[in-house]
């Protein structure tokens, strides 16, 4: 494809796009809005009060994912309305996924909830489904660009996260954690995933 061509929907590439606009839009646009309901996580707060900083780096954070989710979302939209797409939308959800990806490769926790992480993210299967059905599509070095970017997030991971987390081991992990102040609710799930027991 040339930069200005139209590649018209397939069936296969409308599907990518339907799943891509509902969750990253509809996740974008919640996000967003929901400065006035949204329970803070427990880590904002120290000595019983909220810390302002801690509560502006987690306001960061949280619509920073916001604004990557209405993105993506918003360029599976646009395509949709269009019944097309250039071969510039379809590189920017490449690299969009390709970083997400990246991402997800720097802090994967360790052990079976590690892999349950990969398994639940959306971002796993469209990347797959990108790469298997539309690696065509755009130019080669922004295929060798995302696949870079996975490969810096798998080499981060093993020279730096699993060094810095020392013992990378599961009973580590939850021990922070559970020093994180995270809801039981969500360590008792990755006990369960992990198959981890208390003694």
């Amino acid at each position: 494809m040339t930069s200005t061509e139209l590649f018209e929907l397939t069936l296969a590439l409308k599907i990518v796009l339907w799943v891509e606009a509902i969750v990253y839009l509809g996740l974008g646009i919640f996000e967003i809005f929901d400065d006035f309901f949204r329970k803070l996580p427990s880590w904002t707060k120290l000595n019983g009060k909220l810390n302002a900083y801690l509560f502006m780096e987690d306001k960061m954070q949280h619509k920073f994912h916001a604004i990557v989710c209405f993105f993506l979302g918003f360029i599976a939209l646009n395509g949709l309305i269009e019944g097309a797409v250039t071969r510039f939308e379809i590189e920017l959800l490449f690299i969009g996924l390709a970083l997400i990806m990246m991402l997800l490769w720097m802090i994967m926790p360790p052990g079976k909830v590690g892999i349950a992480m990969f398994l639940t993210k959306p971002e796993t299967y469209l990347s797959i489904a990108m790469f298997s059905l539309f690696s065509d599509l755009i130019r080669v070095e922004i295929l060798i660009i995302c696949i870079l970017f996975n490969v810096w997030g798998i080499a981060v991971f093993i020279f730096n996260t699993r060094k810095l987390i020392i013992p990378y081991t599961y009973k580590k992990f939850r021990s922070d954690v559970i020093e994180a102040g995270i809801s039981k609710n969500k360590i008792k799930a990755w006990d369960k995933m992990s198959g981890y027991k208390e003694n």
